[in-house]
């Protein structure tokens, strides 16, 4: 009977389909990177374009997803007695080094009666209380920005803290609910750098244009594993059914 199932062929089907298998799926996820790679260049592309655009002299209307990141440059006046923070932010300074804090979130009011909710930009933890740093601009003030339509609230954010002040996304809409205004524009403006260099807080500019891009290096580890695994299994089974002809070639000795 030994002998008998010594004879018999040894299959490395299973293997080879198990392994097919495996090689299937780690080619269709190294290609799933690649198509995440074309998508983000294309976004960043976009925005950058959108930036170096002329600036917008008017609120827009229709679907704002159009004019995203389009500098848009109005006059009105800031509402000094409404804040919200923006908390898990980070400046990065001259020297590489980054600190940790909240962005200040203001309403500004136009001539019309509008209010767009200005993202004026970056302030350490320790400046968030608004009597420790530089008052809001006063009077009749002309900002420019980026356009920043809500995006969806990404699985791990929390929800916004309205009772607490502390926002994690921002939503105008929210705010505007929160603090009792209406006519606010459904998108917030990120105000730009000022021309002239400044230690004040908040601190504008703060816009990140690039996104992280590391899907070229997922797609060829993705790749690399499948060509890995590829070699690994034949060589598995190279040495398998040797060892097979072996002992089959010792029992008939």
């Amino acid at each position: 009977m030994t002998t008998l199932q010594a004879e018999k062929p040894l299959s490395n089907l299973p293997l080879f389909l198990a392994a097919g298998i495996a090689v299937v799926i780690l080619i269709v996820l190294g290609t799933w990177q690649l198509q995440r790679l074309q998508w983000k260049q294309a976004l960043m592309t976009a925005r950058q374009t959108a930036v170096a655009a002329a600036p917008l002299t008017a609120l827009p209307t229709g679907d704002v997803s159009a004019v995203a990141f389009r500098r848009l440059r109005l006059t009105g006046t800031y509402d000094s007695r409404v804040e919200f923070h923006l908390s898990g932010q980070s400046l990065a300074d001259s020297r590489g080094m980054s600190q940790a804090g909240w962005h200040v979130v203001t309403p500004f009011t136009l001539a019309d009666g509008a209010t767009v909710m200005v993202d004026r930009g970056f302030v350490p933890y320790d400046l968030k209380d608004p009597s420790r740093r530089a008052p809001v601009p006063v009077g009749v003030q002309t900002i420019e920005g980026l356009i920043r339509p809500a995006g969806p609230r990404g699985w791990m954010v929390p929800e916004n803290d309205v009772r607490q002040n502390v926002w994690f996304t921002l939503d105008a809409d929210a705010m505007a609910k929160a603090a009792g205004l209406t006519g606010v524009a459904p998108f917030t403006l990120d105000l730009v750098a000022g021309a002239a260099p400044s230690n004040d807080w908040p601190r504008g500019g703060q816009t990140r244009l690039d996104l992280p891009n590391n899907h070229l290096q997922y797609a060829l580890t993705w790749y690399s594993l499948a060509g890995v695994l590829i070699i690994v299994t034949g060589l598995f089974a190279r040495a398998r059914t040797r060892s097979a002809a072996q002992t089959k070639e010792g029992l008939r000795g």
